[in-house]
Parts: C-alpha cells; sequence; structure tokens
C-alpha cells in the first residue's frame, strides 16, 4: 500500500474514534451526566492522546512523505539523466547502425564480387583439377617406367658386374697365356697365328731380290705380291724356277716364310733349300705348287 492510501486509513481511523467518542458522550450523557463528563473527559484524552499519536506518526509520516519525494525526485532527476545518455546512445547507436548498414552493402556487394570470384575459382579449380588428374595419370606412368628402368638399371648393373668379374678372370687368363706363349716362343699376334695355322690364298708371284749371306746361300727374298694380296705374316710360299728350255719341267727351289708384309711386296726367310738350285731374282713364287 503507497504511503497515500495508509494516511487515508489512518485519518478514517481517527474520525471513525472521533465519532465514536461522540456518540459514547451523547450516549453518557442522556443517562448519567457525571459519567458522561468522565467519560467525556477520559474519551477526550484518548482523543487527544490518539490526535497526539496521529500526529507523530502523521509527521513522520510527512517526513517520509518528503524524504520519499526528494528521493523520487532525485531519481527523477537521474532517470532523466539516464534517459539522456540513453538518448545519446541511442543516437550513437543509430548512427552506428546506419554505418553497419552501408559496411553490410558494401559487404553484400564484396560478397557478390567474390561469390562470382569463387564460381570462377570453382571453375579453373574443376578445369585444374582435370589436369591435375592427367598430370597424376602421368606421374604415375613415370613413376611406372621410373621403376621399370630402375629395375632394368639394377638388372644392368648386376650383369655389368658379372662381366666384370668374367673380364678380370678372361683378363688373367689372358695374361697367364700371353706369358705361356712368350716363354715358349710363339707369336701372339692374332693374324701371325692364323697365318701360320691357315695357309694363304692361292696366287702367285716373282722374285724382286735374292740376299745372300757369306757362305753364298740366300736367307732372304724379296717378292712381288703382299698384303693387298691377302698374304700375312707368317704364310709360307714355296719358290720355283720354270723350264729354261721348252719342255724342261719346272725346278723346285726351296720354301720361305714371310717376317715382312707391305701392301705390293713382301719379305720372306728361307726356311728350306733345294740341294740343286739356288733361288735368284725372277724365280716364281706360289702359295700351292
Amino acid at each position: 500500500m503507497s504511503l497515500i492510501g495508509k494516511f487515508f486509513v489512518v485519518m478514517q481511523i481517527l474520525l471513525s474514534v472521533t465519532f465514536m467518542g461522540f456518540a459514547v458522550a451523547v450516549f453518557t450523557y442522556q443517562t448519567d451526566w457525571k459519567g458522561k463528563a468522565e467519560a467525556e473527559q477520559q474519551a477526550k484524552q484518548q482523543a487527544q492522546t490518539l490526535t497526539q499519536n496521529l500526529q507523530g506518526e502523521f509527521d513522520k509520516f510527512r517526513l517520509d512523505m518528503t524524504a520519499t519525494v526528494k528521493a523520487a525526485e532525485d531519481k527523477a532527476e537521474r532517470a532523466e539523466a539516464a534517459n539522456t545518455a540513453l538518448q545519446r546512445q541511442l543516437e550513437d547507436r543509430a548512427r552506428e547502425n546506419e554505418r553497419l548498414a552501408n559496411d553490410l552493402q558494401t559487404q553484400s556487394t564484396l560478397a557478390e564480387v567474390t561469390e562470382d570470384e569463387a564460381k570462377a575459382r570453382g571453375a579453373e579449380a574443376m578445369a585444374q583439377r582435370t589436369v591435375n588428374l592427367d598430370l597424376h595419370g602421368k606421374l604415375k606412368e613415370t613413376k611406372n617406367s621410373l621403376l621399370a628402368a630402375e629395375d632394368q638399371v639394377y638388372n644392368l648393373t648386376v650383369e655389368r658386374d658379372n662381366l666384370v668379374g668374367k673380364n678380370k678372370i678372361l683378363t688373367e687368363e689372358l695374361a697367364f697365356l700371353r706369358k705361356v706363349v712368350r716363354n715358349n716362343n710363339l707369336e701372339t699376334d692374332p693374324r701371325i697365328y692364323a697365318a701360320q695355322n691357315d695357309p694363304p690364298p692361292v696366287l702367285d708371284g716373282l722374285v724382286i731380290t735374292a740376299t745372300e749371306n757369306a757362305k753364298g746361300s740366300v736367307d732372304m727374298v724379296e717378292i712381288s705380291i703382299g698384303g693387298d694380296d691377302g698374304l700375312l705374316k707368317g704364310h709360307k710360299l714355296f719358290v720355283y724356277r720354270t723350264g729354261l728350255q721348252p719342255g724342261e719341267a719346272p725346278k723346285y727351289l726351296g720354301q720361305i716364310e714371310l717376317v715382312f708384309v707391305d701392301s705390293d711386296h713382301a719379305v720372306g726367310m728361307v726356311i728350306e733349300k733345294a740341294k740343286n738350285g739356288i733361288i735368284k731374282r725372277g724365280d716364281h713364287v706360289t702359295s700351292k705348287l
């Protein structure tokens, strides 16, 4: 209940008591003047006491109301100040909202532009993805080729190592065989060895020069055929002389072994001599009798 309501309640009680006192006084006056007077005096005292009490309560109520009104006025002033501050804040918020609305419009425009760019980037990404898939496929093929090449390199490395090992063994064997050949005074040139084992081609030539030693016998013979004719160092040829007179049979003079071969001539050492003839310039040489 508000203070004003309390005030009216108190006033109503006060008036009720007053009227009750008047009624009692009238009643007492009619029945007993002394009792009436005493009762009236007592009622008056009670009324005065009640009035004083009510006055005190009223004064207290007035003071309370004054303080309440003052507090209400202060509160109203503070509320007014707060309202003013809130109004300013509202204006600031309105300006901020306007700024935010402008920013939102700007951001919306940027978002649209960004969305368009994102779509374009998405299309580029899809195209790049296709390219990436192709590149991944090519990379996979390249990796497979690389693995195959690595396997091939490994196999070739193993084969090379095996060949190196075999080459080392063969080199050692070759060095040993050459040593054996040299110790047995054998030829190491494959062509000379082949010439010693394979007969020369069928051909004929003439003795250009026959060199005699101190004893008058022929040791070295130069002939008119050479390497262009298929001769090699080590080939053996026969020397003969045709009949000087018609019907005379050819005469065997000996055998030579070639020690030097040039393109168009060769030199041979006499390895077999006939007892009844000496090799001279103009005699014939042949690879087959």
